[in-house]
């Protein structure tokens, strides 16, 4: 898979960008705030319908960017990619909305075309798919569960269309069911009520939730044969990476989704009172996390910030690995100032891991000194300043 040519307009600081792509290695280099990283942030928001920068999509339109015949201001995001299965054109535009007097609000509407024909933004998802990341990636390894469970989402959703409707499904579930939860809690639904409707959504959660656990359970089994070797080659170590999966509740044997639902439906039974006493949902696939661990150490809890490093990079290139593995067809490779704080050794076994055949890569960087003349001399090369690309 490869990005042939990424086309904004009004997008971040980029009033407008034309930039065909090499299906190789490009490296975008440039001062700060040039740019270079809006590049990376539009083809993760094609492929995923989420910013990994800014939680509000108003915030993606361009400052200066402004309103012509009477339209609002609007960013638009285009790509044109090659698949195994053939070529395709993906469109995102995400628009200011105004309110009745025509002054702009702090809301934004999203429009997705895929192929020129309008479409759902969860039909985007997996269309194109890459592997993103970012100096702020070691929240991966050090920061909380919800990373992690986040790391795992992304990975699945884009390699399973069902995947990102059950997460979507499921979440909505767990939402309505702590509404319940807290009425009881507050007293504002008798007891009978809140029991009666706790039925209904204990079988719509579970059912969603085994799927969701058996696909992370099997991710993370893949994932587990994948980064070992990985992380020995970007550490320089002798000692592999292991992932555990650290579910909320026993599993006991229970490994497809059938019997996770069956588990997972016995556990909500025997802790009701607690939940209900909570006011929320405390068992189920969005309580769960993931351990890293080399040999007997728990990087998230011991390990160093070289070493914690090492591991959420890892995790991003065994991420591309498996969508290798599951599709045929390598997703594409965006890295944010990657080699920062690495010495010189680290760097050269990254840049190694990272030249795969077949791989489109996109790296970021301030200047060209962190990088070897043979390897500047067999990749592309283009400098950022000030939201133009040369």
């Amino acid at each position: 898979m490869e990005v042939t040519r990424l086309s904004l307009r009004d997008f971040r600081n980029y009033q407008h960008l034309d930039l065909p792509l090499s299906p190789e290695i490009t490296l975008l280099y440039g001062p700060n705030a040039a740019g270079k990283t809006s590049v990376l942030e539009a083809l993760f928001y094609l492929a995923t319908t989420r910013s990994p920068r800014v939680g509000a999509d108003r915030e993606l339109v361009r400052w200066e960017a402004e309103a012509e015949a009477g339209v609002p201001p609007f960013a638009r995001v285009l790509a044109e990619i090659h698949r195994l299965t053939g070529r395709m054109r993906l469109e995102v535009i995400v628009q200011r909305r105004t309110d009745e007097e025509g002054q702009l609000t702090n809301t934004a509407s999203k429009l997705v075309r895929i192929d020129r024909r309008p479409a759902r933004a969860l039909d985007l998802v997996g269309q194109l798919r890459v592997v993103l990341f970012t100096p702020a990636d070691l929240v991966l390894v050090d920061g909380p569960p919800a990373e992690r469970r986040r790391y795992l989402d992304i990975t699945l959703s884009q390699l399973d269309p069902h995947y990102v409707r059950t997460l979507a499904h499921y979440q909505k579930i767990v939402q309505q069911r702590n509404s319940l939860l807290r009425a009881w809690r507050e007293r504002r639904r008798s007891p009978r009520a809140v029991d009666d409707e706790l039925g209904y959504w204990d079988q719509e959660m579970t059912a969603a939730a085994g799927y969701l656990l058996a696909e992370r359970l099997r991710a993370v089994g893949e994932l587990n044969a994948l980064v070992g070797p990985l992380f020995q080659a970007i550490s320089g170590g002798t000692i592999p990476l292991s992932i555990d999966y650290l579910p909320s509740l026993r599993l006991h044997e229970a490994r497809d989704a059938g019997s996770l639902a069956h588990r997972l439906l016995q556990e909500l039974r025997n802790n009701r009172r607690d939940e209900l006493a909570r006011g929320q949902t405390l068992l189920g696939p969005h309580r769960d996390d993931l351990s890293f661990t080399v040999g007997p150490v728990n990087l998230g809890r011991y390990g160093s910030r070289g070493q914690q490093r090492s591991v959420a990079l890892t995790l991003k290139l065994g991420e591309a690995a498996l969508m290798r593995q599951r599709a045929g067809d390598a997703p594409v490779l965006l890295l944010d100032d990657m080699l920062s704080e690495l010495d010189a050794q680290h760097r050269a076994h990254l840049l190694e891991a990272v030249s795969v055949p077949g791989q489109q890569t996109l790296l970021t960087a301030t200047d060209l000194a962190d990088f070897r003349p043979e390897f500047l001399a067999k990749i592309t090369r283009l400098r950022v300043e000030e939201g133009r690309i040369y």
